[in-house]
């Protein structure tokens, strides 16, 4: 009984253990899907994924990945505000979002599957407002992670 008990602690806490970056990664997204979206915009698709280890970097992460793990999480929005007012939306937060507006931004995916965007924030952003004809855009935020695995994860 004694053996058995140590087994299933044993097991309890590995799947833990090989559970906690998903968690992680999860908790992140989470965070981010929960911030509050702007006047007369629709949520139209959300994801997050993330990756430990060379080949997964997501664009090389904020900072250049190095290998490190790396989560991102978008939103695919549709908005009846203008570009600029979407722009500065975004922008006046303490986080370093991510916003690419319809055609400006190009899917990525890793061999097995891993999506994220790239692209380029417009620089001469439209100030009409879209009442009627709503404009599609991605927000989206890349971020380093701390892994259960530590230094191991880049190897």
């Amino acid at each position: 009984m004694i053996i058995l008990s140590i087994i299933l602690a044993a097991s309890w806490l590995a799947v833990s253990f090989f559970s906690q970056d998903k968690k992680n990664a999860e908790e992140y997204a989470n965070n981010f899907f929960s911030y509050p979206i702007p006047p007369e915009t629709k949520m139209l698709e959300h994801g997050f994924d993330y990756g430990v280890g060379y080949g997964v970097g997501y664009g090389g992460g904020p900072s250049g990945n190095s290998g490190r793990p790396i989560v991102v999480a978008y939103k695919k929005l549709s908005s009846e505000l203008s570009e600029k007012e979407l722009y500065d939306y975004y922008n006046e937060q303490e986080r370093a979002f991510e916003i690419y507006f319809e055609g400006d931004e190009e899917v990525n995916k890793t061999p097995d599957g891993r999506t994220w965007y790239e692209g380029k924030t417009r620089e001469n952003l439209h100030t009409k407002d879209n009442t009627g004809e709503p404009i599609e855009f991605i927000v989206q935020v890349r971020s380093e992670f701390a892994t259960a695995f530590g230094d191991l994860a880049r190897y």
